[in-house]
């Protein structure tokens, strides 16, 4: 008869837990929100604390922007083994690679993963796992298909072939290239939104500036009209410069009401916008697509041989759009001299 009062004090006491682990991890993401909300002000526009109530303005945009990016990166399937092995067997290292070289040379070339490789040189790490980005190029070939026992020759075919392969975020498991990749992605919107803040300030200055000269200008002509009074051939000159000029001034300044005051508010404003559509800034499309051995898409109907293939693609800003994917390569594969077939200059990943 004991035991049920015991079962149910165990059962209370599993509630009491779950509720104060939930408790915890409300007070983990309230505290992450607020210090993530001072980091993208101080990235910004610092002056953006002057305006009353920015952080209660600020928090419900900032938690579902991070929602956002954190999804785009989960959304991303797991990473494939780059190798000289897999480059047989894998029909996404197969695709994405011309020939084992290739795919060892552009890994080594990188300067992210010499930089890897050095840091744990002393380490067991075998291997790193990156982010693989790569443009996608289509391309109109003539070539030879098979259509029922008839083999046709000239017909239009859609080769595929993917270039300027550029490699982020390498650790050395996936969870840690996962969480530098969503911060790189949130660092991405900062960027994004201080850019509209300079962009608001220098066209200020600029049209102040052009104000001041037009003003200066027009002083001048006036000026310059008054001490001609005397000479009727001038006169009509230096009214055409006056009118011109005070036309102009009148044109930059109007541009001056129009355009928006780099002000505290407005520069709040601008991150409420960014931080507030994500989606327009970057953004990840998954689509199939089926090709041969030679590069040649398939269709859907087509009984060939071939791989099917899962891609997903990032689009950032008005950039062309990358095909992206997580890859695991081996130490064994890196050649501490990588042949000079091209150059890797390090860019920020939120361009791809």
């Amino acid at each position: 008869m004991r035991l049920f009062p015991e079962m149910k004090l165990y059962g209370l006491r599993n509630v009491f837990n779950y509720r104060q682990q939930e408790r915890i991890a409300r007070q983990d993401r309230n505290a992450n929100i607020l210090k993530t909300i001072e980091r993208v002000v101080d990235g910004i526009d610092g002056r953006i604390r002057l305006v009353s109530g920015y952080r209660k303005k600020l928090y419900n945009i900032i938690a579902d922007a991070l929602d956002y990016t954190d999804s785009l990166i989960d959304r991303i399937p797991g990473a494939i083994e780059v190798s000289s092995r897999t480059f047989v067997s894998d029909p996404y290292v197969n695709a994405f690679f011309t020939n084992r070289q290739d795919l060892q040379s552009i890994f080594s070339r990188s300067s992210e993963i010499r930089e890897f490789m050095e840091n744990y040189a002393y380490t067991e790490i075998s291997h790193c796992c990156a982010l693989l980005c790569m443009h996608m190029e289509r391309k109109t070939v003539l070539g030879v298909e098979l259509v029922g026992d008839t083999l046709k020759k000239d017909v239009k075919q859609t080769a595929v072939n993917f270039t300027d392969h550029r490699i982020y975020s390498p650790a050395p498991t996936e969870g840690e290239t996962r969480h530098g990749l969503k911060n790189c992605l949130f660092e991405g919107l900062v960027t994004n939104a201080l850019e509209r803040v300079v962009q608001l300030r220098l066209s200020n200055r600029r049209l102040q500036n052009e104000r001041q000269i037009l003003q200066a200008r027009l002083r001048h002509a006036r000026y310059l009209q008054g001490r001609q009074s005397t000479r009727p051939a001038t006169g009509d000159d230096s009214r055409d410069e006056i009118e011109k000029t005070r036309l102009s001034l009148e044109k930059t300044e109007e541009a001056l009401r129009k355009i928006q005051q780099a002000t505290p508010q407005v520069s709040l404003e601008q991150v409420l916008d960014v931080f507030g559509s994500p989606e327009k800034f970057v953004r990840l499309e998954k689509f199939p697509i089926r090709l041969n051995k030679m590069g040649i898409t398939l269709d859907m109907r087509s009984s060939q041989p071939c791989n099917s293939l899962d891609l997903s693609e990032a689009w950032i800003g008005e950039q062309p759009p990358r095909v992206v994917t997580l890859a695991r390569f081996s130490r064994e594969e890196f050649l501490s001299e990588p042949l000079a077939s091209g150059h890797d200059t390090p860019i920020s990943c939120v361009t791809m």
